[in-house]
């Protein structure tokens, strides 16, 4: 009975922490699920993508035009007017008007056209821009990324956690175009293209 209670416990806490980790998520102006993408249009144009499990908060005022990234990632494509476009994240706040750049809750911000700034940094476009926020046209392109990396970023497409059973594997570089509107295809493509298996069990996908 004891352990029973105990494992009881352990699961009202982890849907706790799962319910408090959503509060910012459900309390956001905008916000998607796990797997989907949003496609927004603000009150001065800007048109925003919302990636999975993300959520945005806007706080607009006459001196500037910003916004919160209240968890996930977006593609912001501003509009040049007077009043600067502010994104904020836990990793600082990015400014950019007339442009085209991706930013994360981290605050990795990858610039595709335009000018912007991460604070006083004035960021340069990244040449590889395209592929980093194909995510906003339904694939992940990889060009010579790390497995763990590769496999960090699938997990943000799909319920559960995917690990790896032998840490060597990691480093194994993987190349290529995955389709988002099959997150479970994701894995399967690993599988074919580089001889790796994966054990699906709850909420979590072994891959050796």
């Amino acid at each position: 009975h004891w352990a029973a209670g105990v494992a009881a416990s352990l699961v009202l806490l982890a849907a706790a922490v799962a319910g408090w980790q959503q509060a910012p998520v459900l309390l956001a102006d905008y916000h998607t699920g796990l797997g989907e993408r949003q496609v927004i249009t603000l009150a001065d144009g800007t048109r925003v993508t919302l990636n999975s499990a993300s959520a945005l908060s806007v706080a607009f005022s006459e001196r500037e035009r910003r916004v919160v990234l209240d968890a996930g990632e977006a593609l912001f494509e501003t509009t040049d007017e007077p009043r600067p476009f502010v994104v904020d994240t836990a990793g600082g706040s990015v400014q950019g008007s007339a442009a085209t750049f991706s930013v994360r809750r981290d605050g990795r911000v990858v610039l595709a056209r335009g000018e912007a700034k991460v604070g006083e940094q004035q960021l340069t476009v990244a040449p590889d821009a395209g592929a980093q926020t194909a995510w906003q046209r339904g694939k992940l392109i990889f060009n010579g990324k790390p497995l763990g990396q590769v496999l960090a970023e699938l997990e943000r497409y799909r319920h559960g956690r995917i690990v790896l059973s032998d840490s060597k594997l990691a480093a194994m570089e993987v190349s290529g175009v995955f389709d988002l509107d099959e997150p479970e295809a994701l894995l399967r493509t690993l599988e074919q293209r580089y001889g790796l298996k994966v054990t699906y069990l709850p909420w979590l996908a072994v891959v050796y």
